[in-house]
């Protein structure tokens, strides 16, 4: 009997349902820049994902503006991996870094393909 690669016991579908999703979630989050193109990430960052919502921090308006308007398109593209045709993500909320209020929540949740950067605990 020989021992089963990570891959294969993650797809093997014996995984709690939470944990399922968040591995979507995290999988979804690691196409960021093949969605927005090497450019646009080095402007726009993926924080975290909150209720199907994925968080993503824009520097500069003009760029936020490019990703409002490609917003359906970049779903798409972070979604192409849901074998269930379900959504994984549903909607994008863009975060202007100098407000700490939008990029900070209680209970973010930060899926593990997104950056390394670290968030603050509150309390």
């Amino acid at each position: 009997m020989g021992f089963k690669t990570i891959q294969e016991i993650l797809s093997g579908g014996r995984l709690p349902k939470a944990f399922q999703n968040r591995l979507k979630e995290a999988e979804a989050v690691a196409r960021w820049e093949s969605a927005v193109g090497p450019i646009i990430a080095k402007h726009a960052q993926a924080l975290r994902v909150e209720d199907g919502v994925l968080y993503v921090e824009v520097g500069h308006p003009i760029w936020r503006s490019e990703l409002h308007h490609r917003r359906r398109q970049i779903l798409e593209i972070l979604n192409q991996g849901a074998k269930d045709q379900s959504a994984i993500l549903k909607d994008l909320h863009f975060c202007d870094p100098r407000n700490p209020d939008q990029r900070e929540r209680k209970n973010a949740r930060v899926p593990a393909a997104a950056s390394s950067k670290t968030t603050k605990n509150s309390g």
